[in-house]
C-alpha cells in the first residue's frame, strides 16, 4: 500500500470514528453500519467481477450463508461471537471451493446462470429446512455480538465494531491486490491467454479470488445478522446480488476505493428512495441507468480518469 493510500485510510476512518460523537442518530449510524457491511462484500466481488473479470450474480448466497451460520450457531448453540463468525467465513469459502471448482471453467452468461442457480439451490433450503433455518419466518433474537466480556448492544458499539472489520478487510483487500496475488487477477482479466503464456495458471488464480471473495462475503453476512438481529430468505434474493454487483460497477470496477464509495451511494440512496413506495426501483433504475451511461468507469475509475487528463496537460 502506497503512502497515499495509508494516509487517506487513516483519515478516514478517524473521520467515522468521530461521528457517534457528534450525536448522530441510531437510524443514521445504523446505515452507516449497512454501508461498512456492504463495502465487506463487494471488496470480495470487486476481487471476481473487478479485477478477474468473472461475473458473479451469486453472492447474496454466501452472504446468507454467513449470516445464518452466525445466527443459528449464537441462538440455538450458545456459541460465542468470535466462533460464530469464524465458522461463517469457514463455511462460506468451502462452499466457494465447491462451487468455484467447476464452474469457474464457464465464463460469461454460462458463469452467471451458474452462479444464479446456486443462489436459487442457497434460498429455497432456507425456506423449506424450517427446523434449522426457521422457514420463511427466519429467525429473531439473535444474540448481540460480544468480544472478551464487552457486549455490543448499542448502535454505538455496533457501529465500532463494523467500523472495525470493515477497516481491516479493506487492509486485507489493499494489500492482497498490490501483492503478485493483484497482478495474476488482473493478467487473468486482462488476457488468459497471455497469462498463462507467462507461466500463470489462470483456473487456480480465478479460484484464488472467488474463494477471497467468498470469505468476505460471509464475514459481512455474520455482521449483517447480528447488527439487525433478524434474518429471513427474502432478505437473500437474486435482486441481493444484483444489487451487489451494482455497488461494483457504480463505485468503479477494478479499484480499491469503488466498493467503498459505491456501497455509501447505493445504500443511502436505496434509504433515500424508501419514502416512494412502489416508485422507488423506477427512480432508482433511471439514476443508476444515468451513472452508467455518463460515468461508464464508475465514480472512482472516472475520477481517476478526469486526474490522469489534468496532470497530463500540466506535464
Amino acid at each position: 500500500m502506497t503512502a497515499r493510500h495509508k494516509g487517506w485510510f487513516i483519515f478516514v476512518v478517524l473521520a467515522l470514528a468521530v461521528v457517534p460523537k457528534l450525536g448522530t442518530n441510531p437510524y443514521a449510524l445504523h446505515v452507516l453500519s449497512l454501508v461498512g457491511i456492504y463495502a465487506i462484500v463487494t471488496m470480495g466481488l470487486n476481487l471476481v467481477f473487478g479485477y478477474t473479470g468473472q461475473i458473479s450474480l451469486g453472492h447474496a448466497a454466501y452472504f446468507a450463508v454467513g449470516a445464518y451460520t452466525s445466527g443459528i450457531l449464537t441462538l440455538q448453540l450458545g456459541a460465542p461471537f468470535a466462533v460464530g463468525m469464524i465458522a461463517a467465513v469457514a463455511l462460506a469459502v468451502v462452499l466457494g471451493l465447491l462451487v468455484g471448482i467447476p464452474s469457474l471453467k464457464l465464463e460469461g452468461s454460462y458463469l452467471a446462470m451458474a452462479t444464479i442457480g446456486f443462489g436459487e439451490i442457497v434460498k429455497m433450503l432456507l425456506v423449506n429446512w424450517e427446523h434449522v433455518t426457521g422457514g420463511p419466518a427466519g429467525i429473531s433474537r439473535i444474540p448481540h455480538p460480544g468480544i472478551l466480556g464487552f457486549t455490543f448492544n448499542t448502535a454505538d458499539a455496533k457501529f465500532y465494531l463494523i467500523l472495525t472489520f470493515s477497516a481491516v478487510a479493506w487492509l486485507l483487500y489493499a494489500n492482497l491486490l498490490m501483492s503478485h496475488y493483484g497482478t495474476r487477477f488482473i493478467a487473468v482479466r486482462d488476457s488468459a491467454k497471455a497469462a498463462a503464456g507467462m507461466g500463470i495458471d489462470v483456473r487456480r488464480t480465478k479460484i484464488q479470488a472467488f474463494v477471497f471473495s467468498t470469505a468476505y462475503a460471509g464475514m459481512a453476512g455474520a455482521l449483517y445478522a447480528h447488527l439487525n438481529r433478524y434474518i429471513a430468505p427474502d432478505a437473500f434474493h437474486l435482486g441481493e446480488s444484483i444489487n451487489f454487483l451494482l455497488i461494483v460497477v457504480v463505485g468503479g470496477m477494478g479499484t480499491l476505493l469503488g466498493p467503498l464509495m459505491g456501497s455509501a451511494i447505493i445504500v443511502y440512496l436505496r434509504e433515500s428512495l424508501l419514502v416512494l413506495k412502489d416508485y422507488n426501483m423506477l427512480i432508482f433504475g433511471l439514476i443508476l441507468m444515468v451513472l452508467m451511461v455518463f460515468m461508464p468507469r464508475g465514480l472512482v475509475g472516472s475520477a481517476q480518469l478526469l486526474v490522469s487528463k489534468w496532470r497530463r496537460r500540466r506535464a
